[in-house]
């Protein structure tokens, strides 16, 4: 009698499970393919970097600064009355964005600052492309919006840019 008792329990149990394999409990989540990042108008530059930054899944990102640029980069912090932006190591691929407003009288010094730091960039992965890098540094773009000079070297640079203009006054 308890092999028997003990045979349903089993049984009972293996149907439960089967059937319970057969009903989905959770819904699995889709994958975000979607970069698209609506940034409006009135957020400032640091809040676009975040939004943008939020879908990079590079590690080794780091703030760029004054300091930092001049750095990492050996270029003279008195070109940038403003840097703003975000650029990575090196040891996992390239996601970088650097903004950049000049001083006052230094525009065009300021912007073969940012063609030293893409030049620098496209030597770096010249030798160690990791992840396309090699490619996103040579293609990096630089164009101006307003009074800042935006360097770009990262994957959909196209709609970054857009997003980039829809925080910072043309």
């Amino acid at each position: 009698m308890r092999k028997l008792i003990l045979a349903v329990a089993v049984l009972l149990t293996v149907v439960l499970f089967i059937f319970q394999g057969f009903r989905q409990s959770y819904p699995i989540p889709e994958a975000v393919t979607d970069t698209e990042i609506f940034v409006s108008s009135g957020e400032d530059i640091n809040d676009a970097l975040d939004a943008i930054y939020f879908n990079v899944s590079i590690m080794g990102v780091r703030e760029a600064t004054v300091d930092s640029i001049a750095e990492d980069f050996s270029v003279d912090p008195a070109l940038f009355a403003e840097v703003y932006g975000r650029y990575t190591d090196g040891r996992f691929g390239i996601a970088d964005i650097i903004i950049v407003r000049p001083a006052a009288g230094e525009e065009a010094a300021a912007r073969d600052a940012l063609i030293t730091i893409r030049t620098s960039r496209t030597s770096l992965f010249h030798n160690y492309d990791i992840y396309g890098a090699s490619e996103l540094a040579s293609g990096g773009t630089i164009y101006s919006r307003g009074d800042y000079l935006i360097l770009l070297m990262i994957e959909n640079s196209d709609t970054i840019r857009e997003q980039l203009d829809r925080s910072i006054p043309a």
